[in-house]
């Protein structure tokens, strides 16, 4: 059977040949613009995946939605507090996902010094380029290059495509980590080699989000016990028993190293509450299997307009399989990949349509091999002005959206609000401000390169009662004042804001009349209390507290007011020297370290 790609093989139109001098050579210069022409469809890829991920970009920030905080926290955990290995939040409460993403982020802040959402945003960017890639490498091996490059395009072109390029969550990597890991399976089954590489792919899947890593792109290999049934079977074969214990040893070596270091919280959260619970429904309201019909629909309406193709192209591939066997053979390994994810998604109780994702891929390659069965009549120079009025229209109707209705959301006004609240911060009290946090978004946090625990309302009441230049930052104010004595009525005064709306606004309160960096000034660090005088904070995490001495003799009053004891590393810089002092504090000690 031909190829519904007659046309093209590399992205090259096969009918208009090579062009030919009088005497039949090829000039340099058409050997050049034909060597352009044959890797340009990975550059029109390329060209509009930067696109995409320059539009969200430039779109008003979403950081405060869809819990981005907490994957961001993560990776200021990294960045300030040194914990590659494993991640706590703000909280302290250990990373509900392995640490790939966050590595990946932590590496890209490194240019900037500090955390922005360049560095947040582009690992999943590049895994939808990623994505993209693969599609279009494998795809025209067994469907064309037609075939291929309409489902490298539809991969991105579509609502959740475009969410995967400015999104700081686990979801897009995972993605592309399913993907590879899929189509590398593909590959090792149909040549009895490579099941190494397979098995990294998935243990670098897990690492992402889980056993899940393994499970989706395992689930098409079903597709040779359907080659078994039509009379080609092709079994499974190769060796791959080395493979299966590097993945046991990258995967089980992580977690049994994050237990090591943090002890039972590791595996009560990821293995009893992320992992059993969620599969069980223990952590969610809805039973398994009881909300069956959401994931296709979710997958109906997140990948349209093209995921009326992939429906179809699943029905024609369980009827009407290629004829040509390598094709098949793909399309039966798409189709196992989709359905098996899909009903996995399906009967889960927890449910969000980025879940998604891991399979979409698939669903976007057999809705290319469709779209290029409708069109293998049409010649390649029509195809080529269609696709690219499609592209064009596409990209200027997201553009508009997220620079429009988008851009009105509530959630994100807020975030915009935040980061110029941050900004305002940094303007006039300089960075790493001696600020104190009670309830704000941990997006303000994220913005100021900062992750400081919070406090209770009682105790930044009582910070703001003493009589050092103290500064909180809170949401609600009511409880503040309701934390306070009644015979000594709070004072204090409100210096800057996120707005003047009744809800979801954040203040920044003192208990001075302006806000500015004073020589001396106290603040809190969860249980920790520090006063200085004559002395400016230059970094403070949960490892050590940094100070600039302004006027000698300067001094750093140092509390632990929790029951539990906890060690401190405070840090002098004095006329260009750097003084280190280490002590572990007991419960409610305090502390002077002597320069």
């Amino acid at each position: 059977m031909v190829s519904p790609d007659k046309h093209f093989a590399n992205g090259v139109d096969l009918q208009a040949n090579e062009p030919h001098t009088a005497q039949g050579e090829v000039t340099s210069l058409n050997f050049q613009l034909f060597r352009l022409i044959k890797t340009s469809p990975l550059i029109l890829v390329a060209a509009i995946a930067a696109c995409i991920f320059a539009i969200r970009m430039m779109a008003p920030p979403n950081l405060l939605d869809q819990d981005q905080e907490r994957p961001a926290s993560y990776v200021l955990d990294v960045i300030k507090n040194g914990n590659w290995l494993c991640q706590r939040d703000w909280t302290g409460a250990i990373t509900s996902k392995p640490p790939l993403y966050t590595w990946l982020c932590a590496i890209a802040t490194q240019p900037f010094g500090r955390i922005n959402l360049f560095a947040l945003y582009l690992p999943g960017a590049l895994a939808g380029f990623g994505i993209a890639w693969l599609l279009f490498h494998f795809g025209r091996v067994s469907f064309g290059a037609r075939s291929a490059l309409f489902g490298a395009l539809m991969s991105m072109l579509t609502s959740a495509g475009f969410k995967e390029f400015g999104l700081a969550r686990t979801d897009g990597v995972f993605a592309f980590m399913v993907t590879g890991a899929a189509l590398l399976a593909f590959k090792a089954w149909m040549t009895g080699r490579g099941w190494t590489w397979f098995w990294l792919m998935t243990a670098a899947a897990t690492l992402t989000k889980g056993p899940l890593g393994l499970v989706l792109p395992a689930g098409g290999l079903l597709a040779c016990v359907w080659e078994k049934k039509s009379g080609d079977a092709l079994p499974i074969r190769g060796a791959y028993l080395r493979g299966a214990l590097l993945f046991i040893l990258i995967t089980a070596g992580w977690l049994l190293a994050s237990y090591w270091q943090y002890g039972t919280p590791v595996l009560k959260k990821l293995l009893l509450k992320e992992f059993v619970g969620q599969a069980a429904g223990t952590t969610v309201k809805h039973a398994p299997g009881t909300l069956i019909y959401q994931p296709p629909l979710y997958y109906l309406g997140r990948a349209a307009p093209w995921s009326l193709l992939a429906y179809w192209g699943l029905w024609r591939i369980w009827r009407r399989p290629s004829a040509e066997i390598n094709a098949r053979r793909l399309e039966r390994f798409l189709f196992c990949w989709f359905a098996v994810g899909l009903a996995l998604f399906s009967i889960a109780p927890h449910q969000r349509a980025d879940h998604l994702w891991p399979i979409m891929p698939a669903g976007a390659l057999i809705a290319g091999v469709e779209l290029a069965r409708l069109t293998q009549s049409f010649s390649p120079r029509v195809v080529y002005r269609c696709s690219a009025v499609v592209i064009i229209t596409i990209l200027l109707g997201f553009s508009c959206y997220y620079f429009g209705p988008g851009a009105r959301v509530p959630i994100i006004s807020q975030t915009v609000a935040i980061k110029k609240l941050a900004a305002a911060i940094e303007q006039k009290g300089g960075k790493e401000f001696p600020l104190t946090h009670v309830d704000d978004p941990i997006g303000l946090q994220v913005y100021l390169n900062t992750l400081r625990p919070r406090v209770s309302y009682e105790r930044a009441a009582r910070l703001l009662r003493g009589s050092r230049p103290a500064f909180v930052a809170i949401n609600d104010l009511k409880k503040l004042e309701s934390a306070g004595h009644e015979d000594n009525k709070l004072s204090y005064t409100k210096l800057l804001s996120t707005g003047s709306g009744k809800t979801n606004v954040t203040y920044i309160i003192g208990n001075r009349s302006t806000f500015e960096r004073a020589n001396s000034m106290a603040c809190c660090f969860g249980p920790i209390f520090i006063h200085t005088s004559d002395a400016w904070l230059l970094n403070l995490t949960e490892k050590e507290a940094c100070f600039e001495i302004t006027t000698e003799p300067g001094q750093i009053l140092v509390t632990n007011e929790s029951p539990e004891p906890r060690d401190m590393s405070v840090c002098f810089f004095s006329n260009g020297v750097h003084q280190p002092r280490r002590k572990k504090l007991a419960g409610n000690e305090s502390w002077i370290p002597r320069m």
